[in-house]
Order: structure tokens, then C-alpha cells, then sequence
């Protein structure tokens, strides 16, 4: 009841506020700047591209951020279908895949999962202005969309809500006055079956609405040789509607809902060591002793294991948000942002990794969120132009837990009719923020810019965790009430530079800040009699950029050094206890630093051949953090996980004109290339199996490319097309992921192995 007075007050307050607008909603404006854009495009080789992550339509050029844009037709031509698909596009950005449970995505090395209610990602994901949320829901099927705007860096003074290593802004294709559609279809190995219906539905002379539906499966691509069953797979359906509504001269309303349901048998992580890591312990012994080899995996094969269960995963999404949108007759613009959102999973996790039924996982996670954001817009084509913004958010995340223990585990000393370890609990999140951005013309070539953002994040907490029967493993026992409030100022300075009308230099100084929390996950007595809570960390960025279209506008070119200095960087890691085994911890490390180059480059070479490409270097290290790693050793200089020092991307694409067909071919490859990584804290080498010696894949990923191609056959009539489609065409089997379970065995996880089909579109 709480839940739906928030939503139904803030609803309210957003249309009241703009019913009170005494204003007339200025298309003019809009449209002649789309003539302009249109105007430029016409007489060049490669596209202008306009923007909207700073609330205005703006050229990518003169925006002094390090963006990277992928719009309808290149996501199209790549064959991107998800969030996870973008990491290959855009430099020092990456995204871990497997179990959307705990993804994580990284932007310049600085990234977090949010696989824990009490801990937050870093890198914030959103379609149309509105937060996505935790991990569960941010891998998003990337469908109907008009573009995709990646942006590096703090960007507090930009979104409503708070986004300390950057934002990935999903435009979605807004409705049109004509009744169209399409169907798609694509099939491929893994038995993929994949269907989308399309439909675009003017409903009057004002109003519009777009229907999209999606249907697909695929066959698991692992083999558990145990079960006979092949995990990897996925059973997901997805619906959106979006509708646009002039209600006036004045008033524009723009609602959005979706939903979706996704049922996957998860990339499952596999053992690549007996259960206790092969050190000795008396279990591993005795186990062996009474079940032979109680490897999880097989030495065999990457993408085979022997386990008696398999991972699942059952997520379910939905959301709806509601914009109005105005122009007041002084030419100011005003917008209203009310949003919820719901995310629901349910997940286990075979934690032994083997075919003894020693133990596993079941998570429940729920999440409810609703917010209200307000902007007010000063009119464009004055000196000084601003945004002032005001943000609420209200999130309600509640969890519960086991470990759960089989028959065998009573060799442990542990009763297997009770949990082993049992954790239930909540947190409220409330948060406020008023924040603004802007700029002013001190020239014709010079451009001041400046934001300011102030936050407010208050956490309560009411969480339990029984550990009373987990023995050895020394799991702790708590119940913890309490609240913690974190406040920010983030200020941003910049400064844009002209060198002709069609190249800019930028210098950019921005600063962010990631509310503290709770470490609300399987923990030890030890972890507990530390403190479970942690600070708040802050950071301060500096970029240089350089951006131009040149050659006739047959080039384009992106470029940037940033240097960033991150203070109580807050780092969620397993560490070791006492007999090998393991537990999870969130603590503050003193310093992190990341520092690199970023260089993107479009190059228009005839009428039908493109080339672009990318180039990501980076240098993500904690440059203190003193007892961090594995038994407390000194982490200061490590590697910062999924943070490669290289990642480079070459793609060509080559259209060719089959008159007898009224048609035209086109070729495309993608080649991605990534330099070596770490996933842990300690850097580790690898893992030598005490007890044969045996070196096993661990912590370190070797460096690794891929290649993906697509060919399409393109009527000149735009009715339909039919496409042949690689990814992975290489086979590349490299580590993904990598570190060591509650036992303290080593788990591994591969590359998807080359998969390849056909894609066809009928339009109507």
C-alpha cells in the first residue's frame, strides 16, 4: 500500500505540475533544427551524429565527453541483440556474461555486480531517461532502438541518478503517423529460434503507439555429462508498447511499459579442481575415498562438467514510465520523468560443482523501484544555456538465502535437515538529488561548462543471516537493524575549444561519489565481528578530448586521455579463511587509479566501403590497499579485475549493387581483439593443485580475439531482407571468469563457443 501511494503521489505531482505550465510547446524549433541536421547529412560522407545525453539535440562532436553512439542502422548491420553485445563496440568498456544474477559491467576498468541488495553497481544502465536498476536487469535485449550513447566517466550532473564511471543511455525509436510493421526471424545453431512482431499504429492525428513482441529460445551449448543435460540455454519472452500523444500545442505526453520473462539454464561455472581445491583436506580424502574423483568439471572439455545440478536462472521484469514534455512561451522547456520498475529472481547454484550432493545455493531477490525526475530546460541558441534538475528514488530490496546442504554433507559434521547457513533480510533505499549542468559562450570558438550535482542516499537495513550449522566453515549469525545516510557534492568543470567548424577540443574535470552499504551475503563471524557496513567512495576525473569530422566529411575521429583518482573504492571479493575455504567481503580500498587513451575512428573510403575502428588502453591499478588481498596481503599495485590493459576493434563493411535483383549484398566483419585480465584482487597466475600438481586455468585470462561477420541481401524497396550471421567465427574458448568457491575449489568459466544462422525480415 506504501509502494502504490508513493507511485500514485508522484504521478500526480508530475501532471499537476505540468497542467500548471503556461506555455506553447515550440515544434517549430524542433523541427528546423532536424532541417539543419538533414541540410549537413546531404552533403557529406559520413553521417553527423546528433546526441541527447546532455538533454539537447547536439552534434557528437561538440559535446566535451567521451561518447561513443551506435545508432539503429549499425546496431542492425552488427547484429547486436544485447546490452552485452555493446562492450565490443565501444573502447574500455566490457560486460561479464554467463548469470545476469551478477553482471557487471565496466567502463575504463571501474565497474561492480550488484548481486548483493546492500551493494550498488557503478555504471548506470537506462532506456529513455528512466534507471534500469541492479544487475538482474540491466542486460537488456537491445530491440527498437534508435541509439545507443555510451558515456565514460562521472555523469551525476547528466542523470537523475547517481553514475560514478559512466552511463549507457538506450534511446528506444519513438512512434510514427504511419500505420508499418515488420516480422523478423532468425534461426541458427543451438537450435536458436528467434521471433519479433513489429507494429507502428497511429491511433488519431496526435497520437501514435509502437508494439513490439519478442519470442526466443536456444538449446544450452555446455554438456553435464551427469544429468545429460545441456545448460547454457534460454526461454525468454519480451513485449513493449510505447505511445506518443500531442495532447495540445503545449503538452506532449509519452508513455512506455514492458515486460519480460527470461527462464535460462545459466552458463554454469565449472570445478576445475576437486571441491576443497586439492590441498590435503581430510574431506577431499574421504570423499574420494567413498565417490572416486570428485572433480566438477572434466579435464576433457571447457564446456563440459559433471554436476547433479544444473544453475538456473528465472528473472522477471517489467516497468512502466510516463514523460510530459513542454515549451513554456519564453522559450524554457520543462520535462517529467515518473517511473517504476519491478525485477524478480529466483537462482540456484550447485556450490560444490560436482556430482556429490554436498551442497547448494537458492537466491529469492526482489527489487521495487519508483522514481520522479524534473527538468527545466533554458531555450537553446543563447550564450548561457542550463539545465536544473531534481531527482527522487525510492528503492525497496529485500532477499532471501540458503546454503543448502545434502546427505554427504553430515560427513561434515553438519545436520543436513536444517540449512546450513539461512539469510533474510531487507533495504529501504530513499535518495534525493538536485542537480544542474550548463555552458556558456565566452566566444565564438570558446565554450565554458559546469555542473553541480547534490545527492542524499539514506539506507535502512533489517537482515538476518543463521550460521549456526555451518560448523567448520564458521559462517557468522547476526541480525543487524540499523540506517546510514550518504551526502555529495559533485561539482564538473569544462572547457570547449573550437578549431574550426568542424573539430573541437574539450578539457573536462568531473567528480562523483558511490553511496556506502552493507555487505548482506554469506559471510564468516570474522567478516561479521569487523563490520559488515562500508563508506561511501568518491572519485575525481580529468579528460582531455579531441573531436573532428575532416576529409571532405569522409573521417571522423574521437579521441581522449582521462586519469582518475578513486578515494574508499569499495571492493567485493571472495577471501580466504582459515582450512581453505571462503567468504565473501566488501571493504574500502584507500586508492584506485585508472588512466588510459581512447581513440575512435569512422572512415568513409567510397560510396559503399567503410572502415572503423577503436583502440582502448587503459591502467586500472589500486594504488593502495593495504591487507586486501588473498590471507591479507598487500594488494597495493594489483590490476584492477576485467580491466585489460588493450582492447582494440577493426570493422569493414562493403555494399555492392545487384541490379538484376533490384537488390544490393552486404559484407561485414567485425574483429575484436583484448589484451590479458585479471578477474580477483591478488593477480593470481594461476592455481597448482597441491595434491598433483596439476596447474589449472585461475584468475588471469591470456589475451584473445574474436571475429564476427554478417552478409545481407537488401531489396532496393526496403520490403524485406534475408542475412547469414557469425559470431565467434574463430572458436575462441578463452576464460571469462574465474575464482574460488564457498570450499575453497577453483571455478572457471569459457567463451560461448562460434555460433552462426539466418536472419530474415519481412516489412509491411
Amino acid at each position: 500500500m506504501k509502494n502504490n501511494t508513493i507511485k500514485l503521489s508522484l504521478l500526480s505531482a508530475a501532471v499537476l505540475v505540468a497542467l500548471q505550465s503556461q506555455s506553447a510547446f515550440a515544434q517549430e524549433e524542433v523541427v528546423e533544427q532536424e532541417e539543419v541536421v538533414e541540410q549537413v547529412k546531404k552533403k557529406q560522407k559520413v553521417e553527423t551524429i546528433t546526441i541527447t545525453s546532455q538533454k539537447r539535440i547536439e552534434r557528437l562532436i561538440d559535446v566535451p565527453i567521451s561518447v561513443t553512439n551506435v545508432g539503429h542502422e549499425e546496431l542492425k548491420q552488427r547484429g547486436v541483440k544485447k546490452l552485452q553485445d555493446v562492450s565490443e563496440i565501444a573502447p574500455n568498456i566490457s560486460m561479464t556474461g554467463g548469470k545476469n544474477f551478477n553482471a557487471k559491467i565496466t567502463i575504463r576498468g571501474v565497474g561492480a555486480n550488484s548481486r548483493n541488495i546492500g551493494f550498488d553497481s557503478r555504471v548506470g544502465v537506462y532506456i529513455d531517461g528512466v534507471y534500469l536498476g541492479q544487475s538482474p536487469a540491466v542486460n537488456q535485449g537491445l530491440v527498437d532502438l534508435e541509439r545507443v550513447e555510451v558515456l565514460r566517466g562521472p555523469q551525476g550532473t547528466l542523470f537523475g541518478k547517481n553514475t560514478i564511471a559512466g552511463a549507457i543511455n538506450l534511446i528506444s525509436q519513438e512512434p510514427t503517423d504511419e500505420f508499418e510493421g515488420s516480422v523478423n526471424i532468425n534461426a541458427g545453431s543451438n537450435n536458436l529460434r528467434e521471433y519479433n512482431l513489429k507494429l507502428n499504429l497511429p491511433l488519431s492525428d496526435t497520437t501514435a503507439a509502437k508494439v513490439f513482441l519478442n519470442k526466443s529460445e536456444e538449446d544450452g551449448y555446455m554438456k553435464n555429462t551427469y544429468l545429460n543435460t545441456k545448460p547454457g540455454g534460454q526461454d525468454s519472452l519480451a513485449g513493449r508498447v510505447n505511445l506518443i500523444s500531442e495532447l495540445s500545442d503545449n503538452l506532449r505526453l509519452s508513455f512506455s511499459g514492458d515486460y519480460s520473462k527470461q527462464d535460462l539454464t545459466a552458463f554454469s561455472d565449472m570445478g576445475m579442481t576437486p571441491i576443497f581445491g586439492g590441498t590435503g583436506h581430510p574431506f577431499d580424502g574421504m570423499l574420494e575415498a567413498i565417490y572416486g574423483d570428485v572433480l566438477g568439471g572434466t579435464a576433457d572439455s571447457k564446456y563440459e562438467n559433471y554436476q547433479d545440478r544444473d544453475v538456473f536462472e528465472d528473472i522477471t521484469i517489467w516497468g512502466s514510465s510516463l514523460t510530459l514534455d513542454y515549451d513554456m512561451d519564453n522559450d524554457f522547456a520543462f520535462k517529467s520523468i515518473t517511473a517504476y520498475r519491478d525485477t524478480n529472481i529466483d537462482t540456484a547454484i550447485d556450490s560444490d560443482h560436482s556430482y556429490v550432493d554436498w551442497l547448494h545455493t537458492p537466491y529469492t531477490d526482489a527489487y521495487q523501484q519508483t522514481s520522479q525526475e524534473f527538468q527545466l530546460i533554458s531555450p537553446d541558441g543563447r550564450d548561457f544555456k542550463y539545465i536544473l534538475g531534481a531527482y527522487l528514488f525510492s528503492l525497496d530490496s529485500t532477499t532471501v538465502r540458503a546454503a543448502i546442504g545434502g546427505p554427504e554433507i553430515a560427513w561434515a559434521g553438519i545436520d543436513p535437515s536444517s540449512p546450513v547457513v539461512s539469510i533474510d533480510g531487507k533495504v529501504d533505499t530513499s535518495s534525493y538529488a538536485l542537480f544542474s549542468n550548463g555552458s556558456y559562450d565566452l566566444s565564438e570558438d570558446l565554450v565554458l561548462g559546469f555542473g553541480v550535482r547534490y545527492s542524499s542516499e539514506t539506507k535502512a537495513v533489517d537482515w538476518s543471516i543463521d550460521g549456526d550449522n555451518s560448523g567448520g566453515f564458521k559462517m557468522g549469525t547476526a541480525h543487524l537493524v540499523d540506517e546510514r545516510t550518504d551526502t555529495h557534492l559533485s561539482p564538473s568543470l569544462n572547457i570547449n575549444y573550437s578549431l574550426s567548424e568542424n573539430s573541437q577540443t574539450y578539457a573536462r574535470v568531473s567528480t562523483g561519489f558511490k553511496s556506502g552499504g552493507y555487505n548482506l551475503d554469506f559471510v564468516s563471524n570474522e567478516v561479521i565481528e569487523d563490520g559488515i557496513d562500508f563508506d561511501k567512495e568518491t572519485v575525481t576525473s580529468y579528460e582531455l578530448g579531441y573531436k573532428a569530422e575532416l576529409m571532405d566529411y569522409s573521417l571522423r575521429l574521437n579521441a581522449s586521455l582521462f586519469y582518475a583518482a578513486y578515494e574508499d573504492y569499495q571492493v567485493n571479493q571472495y577471501i580466504e579463511l582459515v582450512g581453505g575455504t571462503t567468504a565473501l567481503s566488501i571493504t574500502n580500498a584507500a586508492e584506485v587509479l585508472t588512466q588510459g587513451f581512447e581513440l575512435e575512428v569512422d572512415y568513409q573510403m567510397t560510396d559503399n566501403f567503410n572502415i572503423s575502428g577503436s583502440l582502448g588502453l587503459l591502467d586500472a591499478t589500486f594504488d593502495s590497499f593495504i591487507g586486501g588481498g588473498a590471507n591479507g596481503s598487500d594488494a597495493s599495485g594489483n590490476q584492477l579485475p576485467n580491466a585489460p590493459k588493450v582492447a582494440a576493434s577493426l570493422s569493414l563493411q562493403y555494399y555492392q549493387e545487384v541490379a538484376a535483383l533490384s537488390s544490393s549484398i552486404m559484407y561485414r566483419v567485425d574483429y575484436n581483439y583484448t589484451g590479458e585480465q585479471y578477474f580477483l584482487v591478488n593477480n593470481d597466475d594461476g592455481y597448482t593443485v597441491p595434491s598433483t600438481g596439476e596447474t589449472v586455468d585461475f584468475d588471469k585470462a591470456e589475451s584473445f580475439s574474436m571475429v564476427n561477420a554478417r552478409i545481407s541481401l537488401l531489396t532496393d524497396s526496403g520490403d524485406w531482407e534475408v542475412s547469414l550471421w557469425g559470431r565467434n567465427l574463430t572458436d575462441s574458448d578463452h576464460l571469462t571468469n574465474s575464482f574460488k568457491e564457498f570450499f575453497g575449489g577453483i571455478i572457471g568459466a569459457y567463451a560461448k563457443p562460434r555460433t552462426y544462422g539466418i536472419e530474415a525480415k519481412f516489412n509491411f
